[in-house]
């Protein structure tokens, strides 16, 4: 790795001159997006199915309107 004593002659030189990566994992950037937007599609779609699952059995039980009143949690 290079060492760098003077920064501003450093970025002055042309592109082809600095050698090196200024920071690690240099053209990773688009498979960690891609990485990413599965997780976070995969997410959404579970945590969609256990709301579902939990809003189909709360409307299964069909509370009475007073149910309120009893101060019991449903867990």
């Amino acid at each position: 790795m290079a060492t760098v004593s003077n920064w501003i002659d450093h970025l002055n030189k042309p592109a082809e001159e600095v050698a090196g990566a200024v920071y690690p994992g240099v053209g990773s950037e688009g498979i960690l997006v891609l990485i990413l937007a599965v997780i976070w599609i995969g997410w959404t779609v579970v945590s969609a199915k256990q709301e579902s699952d939990k809003l189909s059995e709360l409307a299964r039980r069909k509370p009475s309107s007073n149910a309120w009143k009893s101060n019991m949690t449903d867990g």
